[in-house]
């Protein structure tokens, strides 16, 4: 006989993840890159744009990774901190980097 299985008898490790599988997102990857470039342009270490920014050593290291992604709000701070525009970050993504939006049902 078979039996069901209940997702709260499960350990959460066994868990199916909503995480991508894949990696990173290549736009992830690109912000990430231009971020260390406009740092290392500058001379800045890494312990001294996190100490800027108010976060850890490691939380900036897995920005420029493309481990964690950058918020809104936390790339507005970036730009600040290295003295550059939002735009920066984006600058030289080619059109097969870009993310392509979902089309809603109701868009003509």
């Amino acid at each position: 006989m078979a039996t069901s299985l209940d997702l709260h008898q499960l350990d959460r490790h066994d868990r199916k993840s909503p995480r991508r599988r894949n990696g990173p997102d290549p736009v992830d990857i690109h912000v990430g890159a231009r971020v260390r470039l406009r740092r290392t342009a500058l001379g800045m270490s890494l312990t001294d744009l996190a100490a800027t920014l108010g976060i850890t050593f490691q939380q900036m290291y897995k920005y420029e990774k493309a481990r964690n992604r950058i918020s809104a709000g936390r790339l507005y701070g970036l730009s600040k901190a290295l003295d550059v525009p939002v735009t920066f970050f984006f600058d030289g993504l080619t059109g097969a980097d870009a993310p392509v939006g979902r089309k809603r049902k109701d868009a003509r």
